[in-house]
């Protein structure tokens, strides 16, 4: 028995970050269904930004937002604040004489935040935006081209890490071209599952609103678009920066806040496929179901391991699996050396599973509130080719 555990959570350890992406790779090859892109499509877009105490970052935002090169008219600004209190409305205001419309509502939510500002908006494609992400000037310009053609119901852009601060830059590094990866061949072949919430874009018409307390509203929103029929691509000429997280103890809150969230959607049966679509539960399912398992995959191998204990191979076995978590734990205390390069990736991976070990804990608990909290931030400039930045998630 368990020998029959250890063999089947490998098996589905080694598929959801081998095979999968593997698979993937030979589909996108074969099979891909590249979108209509019409470099000349100016489609009328507006750009929601979403705030809660952002007074630190917005004033750079706008100022970002006023640079876009987007023909006059056909761009929209508005900021979603949800119960800011810091200034974060007061800085918004002074911007209203360039166009900039303030929606300041009470502290509800980010997804409440963002369903009573959409009927506000006033054209056909609306872009979403967190109050830290940097556009490139031709940002909203290299996501509405898509739109060209009409099976493309929302696009997601690429979102880099600003990670100058960061104690695990290198590795964070490594796990989002990794993830980019992964989103480009779903794309390629069908749709990506999910968007980077910091910078996407959705057809108005096929905006499906969250309920209030769904806390992964970008998921959410852009499954919803797929479920209609419609294709989620990404972009990655569309290009923002943002910073990452600037500390071990915000990227765990950050990966266990992602998976509580996207595991509370799955209970609640929001951002689902429709059962006919087949080819859409497969990338689900392998892309983020069994990825947010893994943490009880590597569990139940280290347990049932365990009980193995008399035959010399399945030791050998063991004291490789003790061995990677004591290089974990080596990549943790000493992060910020130099030498201790090759620890930094069992630390980073074990930091994120842990996190998404504390979600699945959390999201069926209903213990991950639907109000954000805004970490700390850092102003940043706007992107630029020589910034010194990862892709994110």
């Amino acid at each position: 028995m368990a020998t029959t555990i250890f063999l089947l959570a490998l098996a589905l350890a080694l598929y959801t970050y081998f095979a999968y992406p593997a698979i993937l790779h030979v589909l996108s090859r074969i099979a891909s269904r590249p979108p209509h892109a019409d470099p000349t499509h100016r489609p009328s877009v507006s750009l929601i930004i979403a705030a809660y105490n952002e007074s630190k970052v917005i004033a750079g935002k706008l100022e970002n937002c006023l640079l876009l090169d987007y023909p006059p008219g056909k761009l929209e600004v508005i900021v979603a604040s949800d119960g800011s209190d810091d200034g974060t409305n007061e800085i918004v205001q002074r911007y209203a004489a360039s166009g900039i419309r303030l929606n300041a509502l009470p502290r509800g939510g980010k997804t409440r935040a963002l369903n009573q500002t959409v009927p506000m908006a006033s054209h056909e494609i609306i872009v979403f935006s967190d109050s830290n992400a940097m556009f490139r000037p031709d940002a909203i310009s290299q996501l509405t081209r898509h739109f060209a053609d009409p099976a493309v119901g929302a696009v997601s852009g690429d979102v880099r890490l600003v990670n100058e601060n960061a104690e695990f830059s290198e590795s964070e590094g490594l796990y989002y071209r990794y993830e980019r990866a992964i989103q480009a061949a779903e794309s390629a072949i069908h749709s990506m599952i999910g968007v980077d919430g910091a910078m996407y874009a959705v057809r108005k018409g096929l905006y499906r609103a969250p309920s209030d307390d769904i806390i992964c509203d970008d998921f959410v929103i852009s499954m919803n678009v797929l479920r209609d029929g419609h294709r989620v691509i990404y972009s990655p000429a569309a290009v923002a920066t943002e910073d990452s997280a600037p500390s071990l103890r915000q990227e765990l809150r950050r990966r266990s806040r992602y998976i509580a969230a996207t595991t509370h959607a799955l209970l609640k049966g929001e951002g689902l496929p429709r059962p006919s679509q087949w080819l859409a539960w497969w990338m689900y399912l392998s892309h983020k179901l069994l990825r947010w398992l893994v943490p009880v995959f590597l569990i139940a191998m280290l347990v049932s391991n365990a009980f193995l204990l008399d035959d010399p191979l399945w030791r050998m076995v063991f004291a490789g699996q003790v061995l990677f978590y004591l290089a974990a734990a080596g990549g943790f205390v000493l992060r910020d050396r130099q030498g201790a390069r090759l620890l930094r990736v069992p630390f980073y991976f074990c930091l994120q599973n842990l996190g998404a070990l504390m979600g699945l804990f959390r999201g069926p608990l209903k213990l991950q509130k639907a109000a954000w909290v805004s970490p700390d931030r850092t102003v940043l400039r706007g992107p630029g080719d020589s910034d010194p930045v990862t892709p994110r998630e």
